[in-house]
């Protein structure tokens, strides 16, 4: 039986050969993107983890944003939470049982080939040791009592991950930070009931100092030499006001290949990416992207949140933003005592397993959209290989009666199952002088119960029809 299938799928092969011989040249080839070698790391990358770590764990509150909140707020908002109840938290952090080495691993058995800590959120607690003065800090203001970032770097970069740091601009509760002012002078003035006017508000020699305090924060974690920067917070000020050429000047500086994510200012001198939140965005952004995605309904540690992404939703989101030429950042929240949440971890090896046995597909690919194969050509999410002469099609449900692929020219030298090597014969349905035939491909015997990948290999670089 094996063999008859095997002359069955010769004889279409050849079949399909002589009658794209009679067009060679037609159509346009696949669009294949020119990446500086700076973005090039990137954008292969594909997965990465970013990881909300901070007080909020303890209390399981929304990060940061409920203590900050006008008065007539907190009388009627749940989430609002009084300022030293929020800040109080720090006495239930105590890490206990971090291990980045564990961390790390599971990323690296995930398939991610990069994370992103927080560092220090808008609520100004820093997981490092920070000497700048009035710095709140894991160190000294906690009982976990060390610098929890430079272990996870050290431990990121042995197992392949490549460490970056998100950082929020914004410090709400530093005493020189306009928008959060001193508790005295915030009774006086309900400054968060309207948007608040640096121009009016503003005393120039405290921003001075804050700026003083933040590059100094800045000038710690430079030392750890991350490969990313994702700024947050940057939004209450304006570029000139965050002193964002001195602070791009600091980055290049130490690494000139850094890359820079969530764009607080303007930056030309570096590669920089686009991070939608939540939900793929219905028209893909231009350039580099990547997809902020929970692996729950919220960003940092919730016990009582059951709403995990299984596996299969994770592969079926993840295979359509690299199909549209993107990253996905997975979002864990771990729980105060630095262990991360199994019903995040579990799912996320998971999909490890299936990129690894359709890896081929993942890495070293351009998304099939902005190569040209859009969802009209093929009903599911594609990757094109560097050199364009191989296709890989995305298909989260197979038909029994086989699966199409439009507006394609070139004729595939072979299809095959990509993670058991099965052989899938096809065949070329008539088209007519404007419109190449469609493209007719067995299913294979067996379907990946979370997305099967097809692929067709190709002598030349695709060339696409009308």
């Amino acid at each position: 039986m094996m063999k008859t299938s095997a002359i069955l799928a010769s004889a279409i092969l050849l079949a399909a050969h002589a009658h794209a011989g009679q067009q060679p040249e037609s159509g346009k080839p696949v669009n294949i993107p020119q990446l500086t070698p700076k973005a090039e790391w990137f954008h292969q990358a594909k997965l990465g983890i970013f990881l909300h770590w901070g007080i909020y764990a303890v209390d399981e509150t929304v990060e940061s944003h409920p203590f900050n909140q006008p008065p007539a707020a907190f009388k009627t908002n749940p989430n609002c939470v009084p300022y030293d109840k929020y800040f109080s938290q720090a006495k239930g952090f105590h890490a206990a049982k971090y291990n980045p080495e564990q961390w790390a691993e599971v990323f690296h058995k995930a398939g991610a080939k990069y994370a992103i800590l927080t560092t220090k959120h808008h609520d100004g607690f820093a997981l490092f040791d920070s000497k700048a003065p009035g710095a709140f800090t894991a160190v000294k203001d906690s009982p976990a009592g060390r610098d929890l970032v430079k272990p996870w770097v050290a431990a990121m970069r042995k197992n392949g991950v490549r460490p970056g740091f998100y950082f929020s601009l914004a410090d709400w509760r530093h005493p020189d930070y306009p928008s959060m002012l001193p508790r005295e002078e915030r009774k006086k003035d309900d400054h968060k009931s309207k948007p608040y006017s640096y121009a009016e508000k503003d005393d120039p020699e405290r921003w001075a100092r804050f700026m003083d305090f933040a590059q100094t924060q800045l000038d710690e974690l430079i030392g750890h030499n991350p490969d990313i920067w994702w700024f947050d917070g940057g939004w209450e000020r304006t570029a000139e006001e965050w002193q964002g050429p001195k602070i791009i000047g600091k980055l290049l500086a130490a690494n000139p290949d850094v890359i820079i994510g969530r764009k607080a200012f303007p930056v030309t001198e570096t590669v920089t990416y686009d991070t939608p939140e939540r939900a793929i965005p219905m028209e893909t952004p231009g350039g580099l992207w990547e997809l902020c995605l929970t692996t729950n309904e919220h960003w940092s540690y919730r016990s009582k949140d059951p709403v995990w992404k299984p596996a299969g939703v994770l592969v079926q989101m993840f295979s359509e933003v690299i199909g549209r030429d993107g990253n996905l950042l997975l979002n864990i929240g771990p729980k105060p005592d630095g262990t991360l949440p199994e019903q995040a971890t579990g799912p996320l090896l998971e999909m490890g397993a299936w990129i690894k046995r359709n890896e081929e597909a993942v890495y070293q690919t351009f998304g099939g959209e902005r190569a040209g194969i859009s969802f009209s050509r093929h009903h599911g999410p594609s990757t094109v290989s560097m050199d364009g002469k191989n296709l890989f099609l995305f298909v989260p449900a197979v038909p029994k009666d086989g699966i199409l692929l439009r507006g394609i020219v070139s004729v595939p030298k072979k299809a095959t199952a990509l993670a058991t090597g099965e052989i899938l014969a096809f065949r070329q349905m008539e088209g007519n002088l404007q419109y190449p035939g469609h493209f007719l491909i067995n299913p294979p015997r067996k379907a990946d119960p979370l997305m099967t990948v097809i692929k067709l290999e190709y002598d030349d670089i695709i060339r696409l029809g009308n």
